[in-house]
């Protein structure tokens, strides 16, 4: 990942933090909200490579084996809905984006079911994230709801 940064970054210097558009995404391991693990990865716009992921689980392997390591041990959980893992990875995401990639993702490309951009709307200064809807996934729930249409 830290590739597909650099490769945003060789057109500018490294050492100076750039503005680039990402598509966000977030996945679970099951549908709905039940599912225990989830993924949200961000995808550069310019490149169409992913720039970072964070998963996410509700469930802590040394927390459930209750052994000695546990009581010391600090742990990074997802507490909360299932639901609510996608905001709380984009947030993760964005924040660290410029320490660790020297980018600060100022163009949120979203799916349409995508409930991240409200947890990063000002996550560097106010209003600098702006919001644009991905043309692909409008492309596919229209059509989708034509084809339910066309089966009536």
């Amino acid at each position: 990942m830290n590739e597909a940064a650099a490769e945003v970054h060789k057109k500018n210097n490294f050492d100076e933090v750039i503005q680039c558009g990402v598509s966000v995404d977030g996945t679970w391991q099951r549908g709905g909200h039940l599912s225990l693990n989830g993924c949200v990865s961000v995808i550069s716009i310019d490149t169409g490579k992913v720039l970072d992921t964070e998963v996410l689980s509700k469930m802590c392997r040394i927390c459930w084996k209750k052994t000695e390591d546990s009581i010391s041990h600090e742990c990074e959980k997802h507490v909360g809905s299932s639901g609510a893992m996608e905001p709380v990875g984009v947030y993760r995401i964005f924040e660290r984006s410029a320490q660790m990639r020297k980018l600060q993702y100022v163009q949120f490309y979203r799916d349409g079911d995508s409930k991240g951009f409200d947890a990063v709307k000002n996550v560097y200064d106010e209003s600098s994230v702006t919001k644009f809807e991905c043309i692909g996934h409008i492309q596919k729930r229209v059509g989708s709801r034509l084809r339910k249409l066309k089966l009536k």
